[in-house]
């Protein structure tokens, strides 16, 4: 047995002689993204889509809420504001609630868009809303978080800040957690509307703060992404980006990814900041990535979409909009939905063979 195991040793390292591998073996678990279709809305699409039961709601400037199909991307209906809507709808029952410019928080019916109930608050509406409970948490321009009934919109409390409250609040446990262009991040008893602890950055903040595990995370147009202590706010550690960070970061097997004003998606270890990689997009990232599989996908400024390998930043795959990217994707039901600044919604089907 030594023997041959010699001869063949020697056969590939002899000059001229020609070795003929061995079949690669197929390869697994490869991903596979294609495009689907696309959904003209009248005006820029600066709303992160909300999927529901196979139905894909959607904001654009063309002052709407669109109702499209998933699959197809069939029109279903809409709902006309007196202005932009970049709020991403949230759903409680029959009810799509979501904001708008023009200063009111609304409720409609899924099934047709008909009106249910409408509060008036005295600044845009940018934010989303988050339900829970039967309670609608929302911020507004006017630097107010509101608590309001979900059945219909009445106020239960709402929180004063020193700036505008553009990006949805999140929620762990008791505590309401939520950002302000005043640079602070605010954790609210969700029953009351106390005050549990603030957190003060050194810019404005515009994005959502992400709770997982004991920690939240949060980034800040000072360049930092902060990791804060859940419970009281104190600063467990920071990594500062080379541009402000608007959006809001997406946690996925340890890692947090974060994309930056600078163009880079960073990767960062949860425990301790650590940089695991970096990837250049080339333009401005405002919006947030979304997780998938291996993979971490992330729109641009410049209106490319980039699926990256979670790992190790490798480019999976990409594709160009005809505009820039301002709102991130969200992937549901093996699709990918995301607007754009070319005033269409597109899906992509994901799959893995």
């Amino acid at each position: 047995m030594k023997v041959k195991l010699l001869v063949i040793f020697l056969l590939a390292l002899c000059l001229g002689c020609k070795v003929i591998p061995s079949p690669a073996p197929k390869e697994q678990g490869k991903t596979e993204i294609s495009f689907v279709w696309e959904y003209p809305t009248g005006d820029y699409v600066r709303s992160v889509p909300m999927v529901s039961d196979g139905v894909v709601y959607i904001g654009s400037d063309d002052n709407a809420v669109h109702a499209v199909d998933g699959q197809s991307g069939e029109y279903l209906w809409r709902y006309e504001t007196s202005d932009n809507v970049t709020s991403s709808p949230a759903i409680f029952g029959d009810q799509l609630i979501f904001g708008s410019w023009d200063g009111r928080i609304y409720a409609v019916e899924i099934s047709s868009g008909g009106s249910i109930w409408q509060v008036k608050t005295e600044g845009w509406v940018t934010a989303s809303p988050l339900v829970s409970d039967n309670i609608i948490y929302i911020g507004s321009h006017d630097g107010y978080l509101y608590s309001l009934t979900a059945q219909d919109g009445s106020l239960l409390w709402r929180f004063a800040t020193g700036g505008r409250i553009e990006a949805p609040a999140s929620l762990a446990g008791d505590l309401i957690y939520f950002s302000s262009t005043d640079g602070n991040v605010y954790a609210l008893d969700k029953q009351r509307g106390e005050l549990a602890w603030s957190y003060e950055t050194g810019g404005e903040i515009r994005s959502t703060p992400i709770a997982n595990g004991e920690k939240i995370y949060i980034g800040s147009t000072d360049g930092n992404l902060y990791a804060l202590d859940a419970m009281s706010g104190e600063l467990i550690w920071a990594f500062m980006a080379e541009h402000a960070i608007e959006g809001s970061p997406v946690i996925a097997g340890g890692t947090v990814f974060v994309g930056s004003n600078d163009g880079w998606i960073y990767a960062l270890s949860s425990q301790d900041g650590r940089l695991l990689w970096k990837f250049l997009t080339g333009s401005m990232i405002r919006s947030s990535p979304a997780a998938w599989a291996n993979l971490i996908f992330v729109g641009t400024g410049g209106g490319d979409i980039f699926a990256l390998e979670q790992g190790t930043g490798e480019l999976v795959w990409s594709y160009r909009a005809d505009g820039g990217i301002v709102a991130g994707p969200v992937i549901s039901e093996g699709k990918l939905y995301i607007g754009s600044l070319d005033r269409k919604l597109r899906a992509f089907e994901l799959s893995r063979k």
